[in-house]
């Protein structure tokens, strides 16, 4: 129980990280994803849709309107 929670709390915290990333970075996403240690675009953006029910494009996208 305890372990999944840690689990969790890293996971909220990279998806904190990767959101800071993609919101004042002009970095790609496939350059995102490699420097939080995704072998591939696609892994990291199962990861943050599985996170956020979208992906980090959708997210970028959505942030750089509403600025």
């Amino acid at each position: 129980m305890q372990a999944k929670r840690c689990k969790q709390y890293i996971s909220n915290y990279k998806t904190k990280l990767i959101e800071h990333r993609l919101q004042f970075s002009e970095k790609r996403i496939n350059e995102i994803a490699y420097e939080f240690g995704f072998t591939d675009e696609s892994h990291f953006n199962k990861f943050f849709r599985k996170q956020k029910g979208y992906s980090p494009s959708e997210f970028r996208k959505t942030i750089r309107l509403s600025a």
